[in-house]
């Protein structure tokens, strides 16, 4: 991610006390996709994350530039790969282990109950209509357990942590427009 600041000016700065001015990137500006990239799907294609893959292998595999990653980042929006990106099998057990204890703790742990209001199905034309759920209180979980679940925190982090395995990658042949326009906004 370091190589998207590269372009970025730089800022004289005086920290009281010292006494040389140092000089630092300036991370206050922006640069974005326009709305009108973002919303045109055909410029995009769909990506799962493999287990332990990072931004910066994405960008080598695709664009056979590792230092693109933040156009990988960039390109979703994600703008704290820290909690945005998935994790690890190996370090999402290890964040598991930090916040709740155990494995165990967290499986025996009830983070919610949830109400299947569409089960997912599919039309005759091969659409795929995603399953529906709404949170409810234990007192509605009790009165329809056919229809609802209990949701431990390990099942509520682990969908969490899937759901940012699906990404889109900018398709190469646009990719020399934003690297040139990235660099030209900042000159």
């Amino acid at each position: 991610m370091s190589y998207y600041f590269k372009p970025f000016p730089t800022i004289s700065y005086k920290l009281s006390g010292m006494t040389p001015t140092i000089f630092v990137t300036d991370i206050t500006r922006r640069f974005g996709l326009s709305s009108l990239l973002r919303n045109n799907a055909a410029i995009y294609f769909d990506y799962e994350i493999k287990d332990g893959e990072r931004p910066d292998i994405i960008a080598d595999k695709y664009y056979e530039d590792q230092t693109l990653d933040w156009l990988v980042l960039l390109t979703n929006e994600i703008h704290d790969p820290y909690f945005k990106w998935p994790l690890s099998y190996a370090n999402f057990t290890k964040y598991i282990r930090q916040k709740y204890g155990s494995v165990a703790s967290a499986q025996s742990t009830t983070h919610h109950y949830e109400k299947t209001l569409q089960a997912m199905s599919h039309n005759d034309d091969g659409t795929i209509i995603p399953k529906r759920t709404v949170i409810v209180d234990y007192a509605t979980y009790l009165t329809d357990v056919e229809n609802t679940r209990i949701v431990d925190t390990f099942s509520y982090e682990d969908e969490l942590n899937e759901s940012h395995r699906n990404i889109k990658i900018l398709d190469e042949r646009f990719l020399g427009i934003i690297v040139d326009t990235h660099r030209r906004i900042f000159r």
